[in-house]
């Protein structure tokens, strides 16, 4: 493995693994108020809002890191070329290689992560459906990242 490949996947692991340590701190802040609905909503304190915006945060910045520098990055460290590759094409290859379980799965974090990072003040019932779209799509994540760092630590550090 050629060191530049090398630095760029230990750089993208060490982003991710700071974005999942955080994510998963604000989640333990505020995980037993999900599922939430008007009322449980209503009832947040600013200090559980300002949880929910670091989860939102993190959650979003996770997904991006992956997407655009974990994955190309374990692709290229297996000799892939993925210059110009459409990201559909780069999941299908992570997805037949084993090393995320779904392509469509990661899809629908890209559909959450669009979803809660568009604010809808005055439309509570809107927010309120994303973060508990959140919530589930929290462990997706969380199970993806789990799969792929355990990839990566018996692929290339051992």
């Amino acid at each position: 493995m050629n060191n530049e490949k090398s630095d760029k996947l230990n750089e993208a692991l060490l982003l991710c693994t700071i974005h999942s340590e955080r994510m998963n701190f604000a989640w333990g802040k505020i995980k037993t108020h999900f599922p939430l609905d008007r009322e449980e909503y209503s009832r947040l304190k600013p200090e559980e809002l300002s949880f929910v915006d670091q989860l939102i945060f993190r959650f979003s910045k996770m997904q991006d890191s992956m997407g655009e520098k974990l994955f190309p990055a374990i692709l290229e460290n297996l000799g892939e070329n993925v210059k110009g590759l459409p990201f559909i094409d780069i999941l299908a290859k992570l997805e037949e290689l084993n090393i995320i379980p779904n392509t469509e799965e990661w899809m629908l974090l890209r559909e959450t992560r669009n979803i809660v990072t568009h604010e809808y003040p005055f439309i509570t019932d809107e927010v309120i459906e994303g973060l508990n779209l959140l919530s589930k799509h929290y462990l997706l994540i969380t199970d993806i990242w789990k799969q792929t760092k355990s990839y990566i630590i018996n692929r290339f550090q051992k």
